[in-house]
């Protein structure tokens, strides 16, 4: 029961990285840095709770999981009812998470192909991957994939000045070049396992806040951040409509964007935390046990 007790520690640490997350102030200073640690971290907690459910329940066949797996059919006699409940319970889990994700990839490529097939009707193309829209709510959004669509509307370009608008392309280029939908995929689809769950909804929009943040940065560093702060202004003032499902939108939520204002108009000068590096290697160590289950006998 070694392993066990390697996967219990595994996701403490997972547990305790994220919370560190949820209260910290620096994320926002370095929001790249926090989702390296976001994604390692769900990553980890994943892993380590199926891997504990799989190696108390396997743990008389003294192999991986994988090798005990394929004996378990030819060897379930060998088992008690706790271990065999367990058992269970890492399939359930298990091909519940992997189902859930497959079906919300499913769902969002069909969302984004009927909104490019909706595109290729109503939209002018301007130059490679942008296209307008002609309508006069002011809108703005990536519309990601292997194939990437940046969607402006006429309302918007009347909005915002040319510095403003190409600082909002920009930021919609970042999205779609740094594929932020596939960091913010994983946890959606863990939101819509438990949509009650108020601590989930607050994980999904604290790292929908960190992408928008890179994004951000990003155009910042090509256009200045007074004209995206300004952009972001006027959207907020004449209320950013709800963003298609699937896409990545410059003005989302209206308590992301002035958070988002107030950080390009007063930049915050946290330091890079120095113990970063440890919760780093700490999550990679976690990792790492958590994957060993797969293989090494259990003990």
């Amino acid at each position: 029961m070694i392993l066990v007790g390697h996967q219990v520690a595994a996701a403490a640490v997972a547990v305790t990285v994220m919370v560190w997350l949820l209260r910290s102030r620096w994320t926002h200073a370095h929001p790249r840095p926090a989702l390296v640690l976001w994604q390692m971290g769900g990553l980890t907690l994943v892993l380590s709770t199926v891997g504990m459910l799989f190696g108390f329940g396997l743990a008389p066949f003294r192999r991986g999981v994988f090798p005990a797996l394929l004996d378990l059919p030819e060897r379930w006699t060998e088992l008690d009812v706790w271990h065999l409940g367990a058992v269970a319970a890492g399939l359930l889990l298990g091909a519940w998470l992997v189902v859930n994700q497959i079906l919300c990839f499913r769902d969002t490529a069909r969302a984004r192909a009927r909104h490019r097939l909706l595109l290729q009707l109503v939209a002018q193309p301007n130059s490679g991957a942008l296209v307008e829209v002609d309508h006069p709510v002011a809108v703005a959004y990536c519309v990601p994939g292997r194939h990437p669509r940046i969607v402006v509307s006429a309302g918007a370009r009347r909005l915002l000045s040319k510095a403003e608008l190409d600082a909002v392309l920009a930021h919609e280029r970042a999205h779609a070049r740094e594929r932020h939908d596939l960091v913010l995929a994983p946890f959606q689809a863990l939101r819509r396992l438990l949509p009650s769950s108020r601590l989930l909804t607050r994980v999904c929009s604290t790292i929908e806040l960190l992408v928008e943040m890179c994004a951000d940065d990003r155009a910042a560093r090509q256009h200045g951040r007074e004209p995206l702060a300004r952009a972001l202004e006027r959207f907020h003032a004449h209320g950013a409509p709800g963003t298609p499902i699937g896409a990545l939108a410059v003005a989302g939520a209206d308590a992301h964007v002035v958070a988002r204002i107030h950080r390009l108009r007063q930049p915050q000068r946290a330091a890079f935390p120095l113990v970063w590096p440890l919760a780093c290697a700490m999550l990679v160590v976690a990792l790492a046990t958590s994957a060993s289950i797969f293989a090494l006998p259990l003990q």
